[in-house]
């Protein structure tokens, strides 16, 4: 399963490739209204995508998988009139559809700031006030959100931009309780829509260059992407912006080694060798804040570490819709402060089994290390994405597969460990281990 980013234009959705912006067409729509209804955002319980039609009086239209468009009807809040729409989103952590609206005017006073969250009914169309956005303005304009998307997590974002006024992307929690977080800041420009992913908000223009904008979650300056070729959207604007999981027609297979030694000191440079298939573009990363990406498989990478530590570098080969990625663990050891010879890994190793059971038979359920001579024991166990499943500290401890009581997943798994032996010699080292129900 992997998931696609898909454009609102010209009557019809287009899928956006994530790595060089380009775009090809993908569902044609049937029964469209003469119109040019806006916003996207597709709902994976429901399998629809979701939208606005303000011609039907602030209505709700959804677009069915295989392309059909329906209108849903007119959306009301009880006591309240709704002057406009600007803004739909599926929350995927309470399965309900929102909207942002303008209750407090109508459009004789030129009061368009949908400056009010709703909570939607699909049954009865009507909508339920969760809250009202307020965050600081430039000009005589209120806040509102002229657009807005929910995360994974059902973290809300929106987007605010006025003329005379900057463009600003927010987040905010459901509850109100607390201020909206200003992300992203810009000049004014028109947009159209966003939607979140893995950490990135994605903003289309709506006037202008086709455009899409990208805004870390994280805060941060504004990058561009420039879909291409423009001449499939016939000089239409771009209505809306998605993602929706989709199967992978062809799933890419990431694979690639290091051909240097991934064990050793600070200074250490580890070469790897690119071996992934059916993919158009690799990516690699090598630490938090350093990564190189490539679109030529036969490209040798290399990275320098610096700082002790176990480095998950992971590649992620794609094929622009779908991927695959593949871990290379490298370890850089802490250099011996001592005076005297350090003690050779290869003299010194552990007794265990590199494989174990923890499935409740008594047989081999617990993973341990035992050393000839060891005083003193200090063993790291992660998983293939660099995070710490436990460790263990003690010469009898022992690990039964499971983090804070929660039993983790079959798979490979990597340790470290550090020795001190009776000498008051220090042995570190590392190696894999297979956890199998």
């Amino acid at each position: 399963m992997n998931d696609s980013l898909i454009l609102f234009a010209n009557h019809q959705l287009y899928k956006v490739n994530k790595n060089n912006s380009g775009v090809s067409p993908y569902l044609n729509i049937t029964n469209f209204p003469p119109d040019d209804p806006f916003s996207l955002d597709w709902s994976e319980p429901h399998q629809c995508y979701y939208g606005i039609q303000i011609s039907l009086g602030n209505s709700i239209f959804k677009i069915s998988e295989t392309g059909l468009y329906t209108t849903l009807g007119p959306v009301n809040v009880p006591g309240y009139t709704i002057s406009t729409i600007e803004g739909i989103a599926f929350n995927p952590q309470d399965n309900q559809l929102y909207a942002s609206v303008s209750l407090n005017g109508g459009p004789s006073q030129g009061d368009y700031c949908s400056e009010t969250l709703i909570r939607i009914n699909l049954v009865t169309m009507q909508g339920q006030i969760i809250g009202v956005f307020s965050h600081p303005t430039t000009n005589a304009i209120e806040s509102e959100a002229d657009a807005i998307e929910f995360d994974e997590q059902g973290i809300l974002y929106y987007f605010d931009c006025s003329v005379n006024s900057d463009s600003r992307i927010f987040k905010q929690d459901l509850t109100f309780a607390n201020p909206p977080v200003l992300l992203c800041q810009a000049p004014y420009y028109s947009m159209s829509d966003l939607t979140v992913k893995d950490g990135t908000i994605f903003i289309s223009r709506g006037v202008g260059a086709y455009i899409i904008n990208k805004c870390p979650v994280t805060g941060g300056p504004l990058q561009q992407m420039n879909v291409s070729p423009t001449v499939l959207f016939n000089g239409t604007l771009f209505r809306g912006i998605t993602w929706k999981p989709e199967e992978c027609d062809q799933t890419p297979i990431a694979s690639f080694t290091a051909t240097d030694n991934t064990t050793g000191y600070p200074g250490l440079t580890v070469h790897f060798s690119n071996s992934s298939q059916g993919a158009t573009f690799f990516h690699f990363q090598f630490a938090p804040n350093l990564s190189t990406n490539t679109a030529d498989v036969t490209e040798m990478v290399s990275c320098t570490f610096n700082q002790p530590g176990i480095y998950p570098v992971v590649l992620t080969a794609s094929n622009g819709s779908c991927s695959d990625t593949d871990t290379i663990y490298v370890t850089i050891l802490e250099p011996n402060p001592g005076t005297g010879p350090e003690p050779d890994p290869d003299t010194v190793k552990p007794i265990l089994a590199n494989s174990f059971t923890p499935n409740g038979d008594g047989i081999n359920d617990e993973f341990f290390l035992t050393f000839p001579d060891a005083v003193k024991i200090h063993i790291g166990i992660f998983n293939r994405w660099g995070n710490q499943m436990t460790e263990l500290n003690t010469l009898t401890e022992k690990w039964d597969g499971k983090v804070n009581g929660i039993e983790v997943s079959e798979g490979v798994y990597f340790y470290n460990y550090e020795v001190t032996l009776a000498d008051n010699t220090t042995v570190t080292g590392q190696g894999f281990l297979t956890l199998v129900r």
